[in-house]
């Protein structure tokens, strides 16, 4: 593979969920974040320092995990990073069929309207985007997205299918709990009460915490 300088700062992937979009999927969260939302899970995580990844060794990674039907991608800010996600995004699908899911803090018009090709480039490659800052006071428990004022926006036609029965159910928020080294990390976004659970968890478990 090629990029073989091209690096990515992330805070922790897992190769297998099934909460964060259809199907059975990766998950990778990028490091860093300037939004600071107030209530916001990922905080603990950000805070901490990232891990600096060859771009083509991640993506090496991922392409190898079987089953999967693709990839969602949060943080952090994933657009802060655009160049290094359209090259890992690139890398996977010469080698797959890949379905792209990203949540932002940013809304698609102000990606639409950025003069950075690299984001450009990253809204290329999405199938579906989560946008808009996490608002607490806007935290209405409904699964896949933090608070009402996020969208759920398809992109491409890659999940029309299957867009009422996964997204528009208006289901109950599912997480999942990973353990990997020291560290416990929740996979999901948590409703009220699986915040709860995860920190008594988180507690009980002594180790360092993620989403």
């Amino acid at each position: 593979m090629e990029n073989k300088t091209n690096k990515i700062d992330i805070s922790h992937y897992v190769e297998c969920t099934k909460v964060l979009g259809p199907y059975l999927r990766s998950a990778l969260w990028v490091h860093g974040c300037r939004a600071n939302c107030d209530g916001c899970v990922a905080k603990e995580m950000n805070a901490e320092k990232g891990t600096i990844y060859d771009v083509d060794e991640l993506a090496e990674i991922l392409i190898r995990v079987p089953h999967t039907e693709g990839i969602t991608i949060s943080g952090g800010e994933p657009f802060l990073q655009a160049e290094s996600l359209v090259s890992l995004i690139t890398e996977i699908k010469k080698a797959r069929d890949y379905g792209v899911i990203v949540y932002t803090g940013f809304l698609l018009e102000e990606l639409q309207n950025s003069k950075d090709e690299n984001i450009k480039k990253m809204l290329y490659n999405i199938d579906i985007l989560i946008d808009g800052r996490y608002i607490k006071e806007l935290d209405d428990n409904i699964p896949y997205r933090g608070s009402s004022n996020q969208r759920i926006i398809e992109l491409t036609d890659r999940y029309k299918d299957i867009m009422d029965v996964y997204y528009n159910k208006h289901d109950k928020r599912n997480i999942e709990i990973n353990v990997t080294g020291n560290k416990v990390y929740m996979i999901g976004v948590p409703s009220e009460y699986g915040l709860k659970v995860w920190e008594d968890f988180k507690k009980k478990a002594g180790g360092k915490s993620g989403i």
